[in-house]
């Protein structure tokens, strides 16, 4: 713990608890403490009583769960009495919740915090950015608001209208999940699940803003569910940074905790499973398949794999093969009808060679993923990949370049035209491009409703009835893009069936389980088979004796098959005991 006082007389009556604790120095730590007046030229005498009326713009940058965050900490300072505006010039304090996995999220947070100086705005950094990175000189002059200490915002906020610069990093807690909100979609909810990674990935920073993993309990996940469905949420989105990772901090993993939200939620709600990396996702892959067979889930999985290329994925330690992600992507395609898959890809790390990124094309070409997350390499500071030697930056760009070309030549979406489907309607579309011909100014143009299929298809729907909103509907699709469909309401009174009960689809996993582990156990027999009577073959061997005796290799070959086979016809006895007595 380091704590560092510059030109004030510290007072008991300060609100940071920080102030008043003796601490000492621990290079374990990353926490910074740190409380001084203003430069004069800033300062200004801090009002007799602190005006809870001031109005606050929060911005957020990066994943939903930095959005999470922000709406976190809007929530707070609302209930405190501030008022949250949507344009930093309206507000008079700006909360900016950083992104640092890549250099243009992190560029942008600085010159909006730039900008909210210049503007003599109490500006407030908050997020990845300080927290991975505090010295950043741009950080000097302002507040900061570690990722686990947002359930403190109001007391930054306080001590920052005094004049104080505060600085809280500690990384010690996780934040309730209770806490007020105000959400940027009332009609979906965020619902973090853990913070941290367990990855040790050489081009990413988020571990060192994020740390280690950190679970929520189930219980308080779960409560925090039946609380926002209450206030009208239709959509759940369970996240975090890999949420394929969830629990195994505190013996609990993602498909129990799914099985158990599927148990509260009401007909009308559906759940989105956060994006997961391939390593912690493969041994939940069968039940992970049911779950999203399921009708209250999106059959949709973001599943980043970075590259088609072995060597650069070990370079990048992602700890997978390509065979491992076309193994799951495979199993989920094979076994969810219509799902899509979402994946990100880097283009030009420094180990990738030409052959790596054709690799990585082919790997599109085969699966034509309905979204696809492109980026070119960024170094961050602080990471292993920053070390290596760069490509040349045109070589990137090409590859880039090369790979969004390829995306935009396919269409994913043909099929459910002229389909009737279920769609959760959750947003009204605005006509940005009128907004960006205006410089950003000016009343946005509401143009249509916009929700998702059951396989987290945006649809748009040419109809500006807002009583749609917050409901399960059922749309005709008549028209496919690349990015979207467009439908037409068949039923806006649509009421969906209460599902069967969360064991009848307990008992469908373990029946595809049953039948999957089968078919892998008798694909590997018949490999065995194969290769053995290839290797028999090509030494030209003998399976009879000259004399015309007993063919003894021949009956050795089949009486191994037999053991296989009755080992695969045991398992399988096996299981469906274990399935009459669920």
């Amino acid at each position: 713990y380091q704590r560092r006082v510059h030109g004030i007389q510290l007072k008991k009556s300060m609100d940071i608890e920080d102030i008043n604790k003796e601490t000492k120095k621990s290079p374990k730590k990353d926490i910074i403490t740190e409380i001084h007046r203003k430069r004069e030229e800033q300062a200004a005498a801090p009002p007799a009583s602190l005006p809870k009326s001031q109005r606050v713009y929060v911005k957020s940058f990066g994943c939903p769960h930095n959005s999470s965050d922000g709406e976190y900490m809007a929530g707070l300072l609302n209930a405190e009495g501030y008022k949250i505006v949507d344009k930093l010039e309206d507000s008079d304090i700006a909360i900016l919740n950083s992104c640092t996995v890549k250099n243009p999220s992190q560029e942008a947070f600085a010159t909006l915090l730039r900008k909210a100086q210049e503007l003599n705005k109490i500006a407030i950094a908050a997020g990845c950015v300080p927290q991975a990175e505090p010295s950043l000189s741009f950080l000097d002059n302002c507040s900061v608001v570690g990722v686990q200490q947002i359930s403190r915002i109001v007391e930054v906020v306080e001590e920052a209208q005094k004049g104080h610069i505060v600085k809280l990093l500690d990384r010690d807690t996780i934040p309730r999940l209770n806490l007020p909100k105000i959400r940027k979609n009332k009609y979906v909810e965020i619902v973090p699940l853990s913070t941290g990674c367990l990855g040790q990935c050489t081009f990413c920073k988020t571990k060192q803003a994020r740390g280690g993993l950190m679970s929520y309990a189930p219980s308080a996940i779960i409560e925090r569910v039946k609380q926002v469905i209450e206030e009208g949420v239709i959509e759940l989105w369970l996240t975090s940074e890999d949420a394929g990772i969830y629990g195994r901090d505190i013996g609990h993993s993602l498909p129990e905790l799914l099985w158990e939200v599927l148990a509260v939620i009401k007909p009308h709600n559906i759940i989105k499973v956060g994006m997961t990396n391939p390593p912690y996702i493969m041994e939940h892959m069968e039940e992970i398949g049911s779950i999203l067979n399921h009708p209250q889930v999106y059959s949709h999985m973001h599943i980043p794999v970075q590259t088609g290329s072995n060597p650069v994925l070990e370079a990048m330690v992602r700890e997978y093969t390509i065979d491992d992600f076309r193994k799951l992507a495979d199993y989920l395609i094979g076994n969810v009808p219509g799902i899509t898959i979402a994946t990100d890809i880097i283009c030009g790390f420094p180990t990738e060679t030409e052959e790596d990124h054709q690799q990585t094309l082919d790997l599109i070409k085969k699966y034509k993923f309905a979204s696809l997350f492109i980026s070119q390499f960024y170094p961050r500071p602080g990471t292993v990949a920053a070390d290596m030697k760069k490509l040349d930056t045109k070589i990137v760009k090409k590859r880039s370049t090369e790979v969004t070309k390829l995306f935009e030549t396919y269409k994913t979406f043909d099929s459910l035209v002229g389909t009737e489907q279920k769609v959760w309607v959750t947003e009204l579309e605005t006509n940005k491009k009128n907004m960006k011909e205006h410089g950003g100014e000016g009343e946005k143009s509401e143009v249509a409703i916009v929700g998702h299929t059951k396989n987290y298809v945006k649809v748009i729907i040419r109809d500006l009835d807002h009583s749609l909103l917050g409901k399960c509907i059922l749309v005709k699709i008549i028209e496919a893009q690349k990015w979207h469909v467009v439908g037409v309401v068949t039923n806006k009174t649509y009421i969906p069936e209460p599902p069967l009960p969360v064991s009848h689809f307990k008992r469908e996993f373990q029946k595809t389980k049953v039948n999957y582990l089968a078919k892998e156990r008798m694909g590997k027999l018949n490999e065995v088979i194969d290769k053995t009577r290839d290797k028999t073959k090509s030494q030209n061997l003998l399976i009879t004796r000259k004399d015309g005796g007993f063919p003894w290799m021949k009956i050795a070959l089949i009486l191994g098959a037999l053991l296989v086979l009755i080992g695969i016809i045991m398992t399988l006895l096996g299981k469906q005991h274990h399935l009459h007595s669920y």
